[in-house]
Formats: C-alpha cells, sequence, structure tokens
C-alpha cells in the first residue's frame, strides 16, 4: 500500500498533529472557523499535505443517543478546507486519552469501553455516523480509530482488544471501504517495545492497513535517541505493514527551538531513508491557557507547537518547509537501493511470553537491541531487523509467523547475546551458514547454544550457574593478524563489568576456529569459524551488553568497526559506500540518476568518506562539504545533525548538489 493525494499520486505523509491555539481539545465546542482556515493556510505554505484532526468524543456523543449533528457539520467543514488546500485528513475517533490525562463522556459512568455491550453499540453508531457524513470528502486520506487507546482503556487481554479492533474496523469499511484505517494505539506492542500490551502488533496487522508509530524518546545515549525512529521503523516493517511516524515531537519548555528543529530533522531523513511513509509532528501550535487541563498540571504539553503564541514561526517550522521541497523532488524516484544489507536477529521472548523463562529477571532487552542497532547504524550498515517466529502455545504451539534466512537476500546475520532461542531456530542458523551466510554472535551467560563446537569452533569451561568474570575494570585485547579495520599487534581496550552475570565472558579451553583476536590472559576474543559454505564469527564477551552499560565511546567506535569488519568480507565493493561515525546513508535511483542523502546523527561535528565504486559515476559538482581524495574517494565534513544530498550521475554537467 502507498498513500496518495486525491490526484492519485504517490505522496510521503509530511504533517502535523492538530488543535487550534484557542481552544486544543476544545476545538469542537469552541469552534473558531477563521482561526482554523489560517491553520490550514499555513499547513499549505509550509509544505505539509497532511494533519490528524481528533474528534473528541465528549463532544461528538455528548449523550448515550446519536452523534451531535452540530459537530458533523463542523467536521465536514474542517475536512472542505483541507481539501481546498489540498491538505490530507486522517480524522482520530476515539480521543480517551489526550496530552497526560484522560477524558470519558460523562454519560459512559466507568463502563469497560472494549467489553461492555452497550459502549460498544454506541461506539458502533459513532464510526458508522461520522464516516457517512464525510467519507465523500476527498481529503480524508486515512481513518484512524482512536489516540492511543492503551492509556485509556486500562488493564485487557489480547483476544479482546484484537476482536475489538477486528469489529469496529469492519464498521468503518463497510460504510467506507476503500480508504486505509489504523488503530492509531502508537504501536505500544510488545512486538516494538519489547513491553507486555494487549495491543499485538501481529495480531492488529490482521486487519489495519498501516503501522503509525508514537514515540517521545528519553535516556542516557544521543545515539540511542537519533537512532529510535529508524530503529522502531525498522521493527514495524518486519510485520508486513507500511509504517508512518504517526507522531513525535519535542517541547521546547526541555530544550531549546534550534535542537527541537534538530531532532525534527533528524526524524525527517530517518523516517526517509529507513523506508517508512510518512512523519507527523505533535503539533502544529503552541497553547498559552491561564488555567485549561491538562495543560495546567503538564505544562511543558503547551510548547510542543512549530508555531509560537505570537504566530511566529520556530526554526522546526522551516525544517518542514526545506523537507517537503527534498521529498517532492524524491517521488519521482521509483526505488531504494538496498546495498550493504545485514540483518539483526531478534528472539520470539522479545514479544511473546513463555512459561518458566530460564531468564526472567532480565529486563533490559528493548535497550540491548536499540544498543545493537545503533552501533550498527554506527558503522554505516542498512539494517534490517527479523523475529524468531513465536511458537504460540495458546494456539496449539502453531508459529506465529514464517522466517526464512536466505544468504542472497541476507549475507550477514548479527544476534547479540545469543541465549533463548528455539530448537528449530538453531536449525535454521546451521542450515543458514552451511548455504554460504556469515553469522556474528556473542556470547550470553547461561547459553543456549547446542553445540559450541559445531557453531562457533570452540570447547568452553563454563560452569553450570556460575558465571566466569576477570579480576579487573578493563581487558586489553590484541588483534592477532591484519583484518578489516584492524592492524596486527594493534591493542585494544574494552570495559568490563562485574556487577551482573549478564557482563561475564566465555572461558575457552580450545578452539579449532582461526583467532582473529585475543585477550591478555592468551583467551580468544573473537573467532572465525567456517563450515559449509559459510562463516561463524564468535565472540566470547557480551559486547553488546557491556556497550550498553558503558559510555566509554571510544570502545562503541571498536564494536562498530568490528561489525563494519565483518561486513566486509561480505560486501568489499559496494556501488557506494560512507565511513564516520553516526554517518547516515539512504540511495535512490531513476534511470542512470542517482541521489544520495547523507545524514550526520551525533551532536557533533563529523568527517567522513564517501566511495563510489564505479567508473562510470561521479558527484555532480564541487562542494566546499567534500573534497576528492583519490580515483574512488570524497572526503566529507558534516556538521552535527546536518544533512547533505548528492546527485550522482554518468553525465555532470546538468547536475547540481544541495546541502540543507
Amino acid at each position: 500500500m502507498e498513500f496518495r493525494n486525491h490526484q492519485g499520486k504517490r505522496i510521503f505523509l509530511l504533517g502535523v498533529n492538530y488543535w487550534p491555539a484557542s481552544a486544543a481539545l476544545n476545538m469542537w465546542t469552541e469552534w473558531n472557523p477563521e482561526e482554523i482556515i489560517s491553520d490550514i493556510q499555513r499547513m499549505k505554505k509550509l509544505g505539509m499535505n497532511c494533519c490528524r484532526p481528533f474528534l473528541f468524543m465528549p463532544a461528538f456523543v455528548p449523550g448515550e443517543g446519536d452523534v451531535a449533528p452540530l459537530m458533523l457539520e463542523r467536521l465536514d467543514f474542517f475536512l472542505d478546507r483541507c481539501e481546498r488546500q489540498e491538505i490530507g485528513a486522517m480524522p482520530t475517533f476515539i480521543v480517551g486519552h489526550m496530552s497526560g490525562e484522560d477524558w470519558n463522556a460523562s454519560w459512559s459512568r466507568g463502563s469497560d469501553f472494549i467489553t461492555d455491550e452497550k459502549m460498544k453499540a454506541i461506539t458502533r453508531n459513532y464510526l458508522r455516523k461520522v464516516v457517512q457524513a464525510v467519507k465523500t470528502r476527498r481529503s480524508v486520506i486515512a481513518w484512524l480509530l482512536s489516540n492511543e487507546l492503551p492509556n485509556y482503556i486500562g488493564n485487557q487481554r489480547p483476544e479482546l482488544v484484537t476482536a475489538w479492533v477486528k469489529e469496529m474496523i469492519a464498521v468503518i469499511r463497510a460504510v467506507d471501504p476503500d480508504r486505509p484505517v489504523s488503530v492509531g494505539d502508537g504501536a505500544w506492542s510488545p512486538e516494538i517495545t519489547g513491553e507486555p500490551s494487549a495491543f499485538l502488533l501481529r495480531k492488529l496487522n490482521e486487519y489495519q492497513d498501516f503501522v503509525g508509530l508514537h514515540y517521545y524518546p528519553r535516556g542516557l545515549s544521543p545515539w540511542q535517541h537519533s537512532y529510535t525512529t529508524a530503529f522502531r521503523t525498522a521493527l514495524a516493517r518486519e510485520w508486513k505493514r507500511p509504517v508512518i511516524i504517526e507522531e513525535f515531537g519535542a517541547s521546547t519548555t526541555l530544550c531549546s527551538e534550534e535542537n527541537q528543529a534538530a531532532y525534527y530533522r533528524n526524524v525527517f531523513y530517518s523516517a526517509l531513508i529507513n523506508g517508512a511513509q510518512g512523519a507527523l509532528s505533535w503539533c502544529l501550535n503552541d497553547f498559552d491557557f491561564p488555567d485549561k487541563r491538562p495543560y495546567s498540571h503538564h505544562p511543558f504539553e503547551e510548547r510542543f507547537g512549530i508555531i509560537r503564541t505570537d504566530k511566529s514561526l520556530k526554526p522546526a517550522a522551516k525544517e518542514i518547509a526545506k523537507f517537503a521541497s527534498i521529498v517532492e523532488e524524491l517521488i519521482e524516484y521509483q526505488s531504494q537501493l538496498s546495498d550493504n544489507l545485514v540483518g539483526c536477529l531478534i528472539p520470539s521472548n522479545f514479544y511473546y511470553h513463555y512459561p518458566y523463562l530460564f531468564d526472567p529477571d532480565f529486563k533490559k532487552w528493548y535497550s540491548l537491541y536499540l544498543e545493537t542497532y545503533t552501533l550498527l547504524k554506527r558503522a554505516n550498515l542498512n539494517v534490517r531487523i527479523l523475529f524468531e517466529p513465536a511458537q504460540e502455545l495458546e494456539n496449539g504451539g502453531a508459529l506465529s509467523h514464517e522466517m526464512v534466512l536466505d544468504p542472497g537476500q541476507i549475507p550477514v546475520l548479527f544476534i547479540p547475546r545469543l541465549k533463548l532461542l528455539q530448537k528449530s531456530t538453531h536449525h535454521i542458523l546451521t542450515e543458514y551458514v552451511e548455504k554460504g551466510g556469515t553469522l556474528y554472535f556473542s556470547f550470553a551467560n547461561d547459553s543456549w547454544v547446542l553445540d559450541w563446537h559445531e557453531l562457533a569452533g570452540v570447547e568452553t569451561d563454563c560452569k553450570f550457574g556460575v558465571p566466569d568474570f576477570y579480576d579487573s575494570d578493563s581487558l586489553e585485547i590484541t588483534v592477532k593478524e591484519n583484518w578489516g579495520q584492524f592492524k596486527r599487534g594493534q591493542k585494544l581496550q574494552i570495559p568490563l563489568n562485574s556487577s551482573d552475570p549478564e557482563y561475564s565472558y566465555c572461558p575457552i579451553l580450545h578452539t579449532s576456529a582461526r583467532v582473529i583476536m585475543e585477550d591478555s590472559y592468551g583467551s580468544p576474543f573473537l573467532v572465525e569459524h567456517s563450515f559449509g559454505k559459510g562463516t561463524v564469527y564468535f565472540c566470547s564477551f557480551s559486547i553488546e551488553m557491556l556497550a550498553l552499560a558503558s559510555r566509554n565511546e571510544q570502545w562503541k567506535i571498536v564494536l562498530s568497526n568490528i561489525y563494519r569488519s565483518i561486513h566486509r568480507t561480505v560486501y568489499p565493493n559496494p556501488l557506494f559506500a560512507i565511513e564516520g561515525d553516526g554517518l547516515e546513508m539512504g540511495v535512490w535511483k531513476k534511470g542512470g540518476d542517482y541521489r544520495v542523502i547523507i545524514f550526520n546523527h551525533s551532536w557533533s561535528d563529523q568527517p567522513g568518506r564517501f566511495y563510489i565504486n564505479s567508473d562510470n559515476l561521479s558527484i555532480a559538482s564541487a562542494s566546499e562539504k567534500y573534497s576528492k581524495i583519490d580515483d574512488e574517494g570524497y572526503k566529507l565534513s558534516l556538521k552535527r545533525k546536518e544533512v547533505m544530498i548528492l546527485s550522482i550521475v554518468k553525465d555532470v554537467k546538468n547536475a547540481n548538489v544541495k546541502e540543507e
């Protein structure tokens, strides 16, 4: 599925979640049509093609009976004005949660929204009447059931939520079978967050047409923060539905306006490069209310807008306009290349709970995989997330989906902290390597590797229930021979941590594998083992766990270089290659021309190198941001959160370079 405007043209959805500044969530009852017209016109001027209005349910269904006709008239007015400006709209029906507070209709009297039959009948009637009233409006680009419903409905059983979603989407489709529908839950599902939820993405995707991500990342790592958009997009795309960033943003009470703009740039280009089909920010306007809930108790919510209360533009608004012009050009490029592709396998227990897990206290799954993904991206790799199928015990042990590991499609596969994989997955991994795949995995305490010698070529000295540690805060690693990014005799320092079994190492008694790196005690640190047509790389430390616990960026660069070196054994000469910590690249093609987008994820200036492995292609024109260093390579320099867009052609006379 692709999003298209009412003229049938393929588009990248770009816009905002919308409340007017004068009323916010009381938009429909404190009606100000002149302000709404002005806001929609401003959206258009800023290059937007989409907005997400909220149909506040207490206003639209003021009693247990019918939908308020006046609200339907006002909705039709809003959609008409969007249509005149060629702005698509994604009406959101059930606003039970908004901006830090839940909002019940007074007549609901605490009824269970999902299971109460009377509530369901009211909801069905509400959906039907709204869709019937405005379905002829060309501005409606999609329907959203809710806004972050998991916050509103409390604890529910997954099968009840899935049945409710199926029923309500069927009501919409019965009236309007042609437009896409999505749940609007923010994709706060175990498949995305690794946390328990009744909203199972793999189940909901049987009924919804696309996935809408909501997130506001906060944490200690600026790298994890920067790559969250790419990571969550990669997680969601693997479940076979188009993905949009349905809601993201940053309040300028929590950051500077300039850094809000940098974050917008970060999200836009991450979404574009990693295959999302749209990005909608929270939100258009700042607010300033003397005492209006929820802003009275969540005052930071008043400053998420890109338009200040005096109607002047914040820098983030200008980022939308810049991005809109770039996306408009790239829409004509029909294919995004997937060169340099590697896989990262996530075990099924990330999103599915098995009884009596052997690993009950480990709660850092999401952080571990985000850290690993971030390190792979910092190595300039194009990463596809693969999910191990879950054996769903409640369904007779049936698998949630099929996983095919084809070395021709995924030549390199990374598995951090290999543990808790099902028996069938071990067989799949063995076959993958035998057929020519390259597998990397790192050690995990109490690891469930069925045959160490076959898979990694090592004989371990692991003890049941007793982890192994070195009595030191750091460890020196020696490179045994020239390999990838490393030189023979090179010394590396890695941080150690003895506070938890998760940071332990694998003592090795003997190895038949090639030792690439060894520690200062003479034990293998990284080995290369070949069998069949493929290769296995094994690291004897849980290095991704050590990276997660460390703020040592120099060590993380070393780890990224290990990933890059493994990758280069399979991809020695990709058509385009980028080197530089945190530089992410996307490539689009039209005919014989290419557009390459390079984004700097760092909060500091970053040098880098860009390579074209073809005698027939070159960058179209000169720029102070890069310089040619040899027959293939270019030296780059990008400021923090900066974007570079390169035109690469066979005939350089008619092309140019854009920098944002």
